[in-house]
């Protein structure tokens, strides 16, 4: 097999590994969002993905959470309880956040980033790329399929010239 062959099946199969595990996570409770600003630097680089466990909706003082705010949604560190509601703030941010954050807000905590994987998903995320990407990925499983066919057939061809 030659070389290049060889590291675009690589890649294709990471390509589709890791595209499976994205699509699990929800099953998992486990939501990833591309960092698109600066606000939680350093703890959270733009171009990370963070990934918030859903079932942790309680965050105490100091937890990174991720809520929804209008029709977007905002991932901050919790830096006081006010009764029912959690005021928050990103570590890069000179002041608090002007709006309260309510329970029902909560996505959920953050767990752990990754750095530069949020370019990655959102560039994945555009309709185009995605189709392309999704062409290759069944390409190659044809590939794989035909390849390991054609095997068979002349391991099968060599024991009956024996």
């Amino acid at each position: 097999m030659k070389m290049a062959e060889r590291a675009g099946r690589i890649f294709c199969t990471a390509v589709a590994v890791i595209g499976g595990v994205f699509l699990l996570l929800p099953v998992w409770g486990i939501r990833a969002d591309a960092v698109l600003s600066g606000s939680m630097e350093p703890a959270l680089k733009t171009g990370s993905v963070v990934f918030t466990d859903t079932g942790k909706t309680e965050p105490e003082v100091g937890d990174i959470i991720t809520y929804r705010l209008g029709s977007s949604y905002v991932t901050h560190r919790v830096v006081e309880k006010d009764g029912g509601c959690f005021i928050t703030q990103g570590d890069s941010n000179d002041g608090r956040d002007a709006a309260l954050v309510e329970k029902s807000q909560i996505i959920g905590t953050a767990v752990f980033s990754v750095p530069v994987l949020g370019y990655a998903a959102v560039f994945f995320q555009k309709k185009t790329v995605f189709c392309l990407l999704l062409v290759m990925i069944i390409q190659e499983f044809v590939f794989l399929i035909v390849s390991k066919e054609r095997r068979a057939r002349k391991k099968r061809a060599g024991k009956k010239h024996e």
